[in-house]
């Protein structure tokens, strides 16, 4: 079942006087997502309170990137071991929430899909918010993955409901609207089980 949804979550980096934002959304999932080594790297850096990994985040995920930078610029100035431990818990935190999607409870079932690189993953949720959704970029690039995921499922799920004749999971052979398919399909421009021009005319809804 879907879990609790709420708006892109945000970690308080607290320092100094100073109070940062950093927001969990798909804008700084893909800058960080690109940082040298990927994710993996990141964690690698961050557990090393490598202050370039910690820069490469706070500047990634702060909603106002000037008071991030006013932060930056003040510790520059003092010892950097008490900026580097809050700064380190404040990030690792943030990572967290970003490689955290909003499906729990029961295990999806396994695909015999080869595995997708995680920034196609980003890129996917940018074109389907954008896209199918209808979503002003500003609004995708500010949602979390979670209410991503949760929203273009919820759109599926309505598309599907729309059309009593299209397949279901119960029924003998039927298709199954894995990830892969639904890009298929957006990439046909329409599902052959559905009525095209029901399809068109909910399509036309959300642009």
């Amino acid at each position: 079942m879907p879990g609790t949804i709420a708006p892109a979550p945000e970690v308080l980096l607290c320092h100094g006087g100073h109070v940062v934002a950093l927001r969990a959304s798909l804008r700084a999932a893909v800058a960080l997502e690109r940082y040298p080594g990927g994710f993996e790297g990141l964690f690698v850096r961050l557990g090393q309170e490598s202050l370039t990994a910690l820069y490469a985040v706070i500047r990634a995920a702060a909603t106002d990137r000037a008071e991030a930078e006013r932060l930056l610029a003040d510790t520059a100035r003092e010892p950097l071991a008490p900026f580097a431990s809050e700064a380190q818990a404040a990030c690792l935190a943030l990572l967290s929430v970003i490689l955290t999607t909003g499906q729990q409870g029961e295990a999806p079932k396994p695909s015999t899909a080869p595995a997708k690189p995680i920034s196609e993953h980003f890129a996917d949720l940018y074109r389907y918010g954008t896209g199918w959704l209808g979503w002003p970029p500003s609004e995708v690039w500010n949602a979390s993955i979670a209410e991503l995921e949760a929203a273009i499922t919820a759109h599926f799920d309505r598309l599907v409901m729309m059309n009593p004749t299209a397949p279901t999971d119960e029924a003998e052979g039927a298709d199954v609207y894995t990830p892969e398919r639904l890009q298929q399909i957006e990439a046909q421009g329409f599902d052959p089980a559905y009525d095209r021009e029901a399809l068109q005319r909910l399509k036309a809804r959300h642009t």
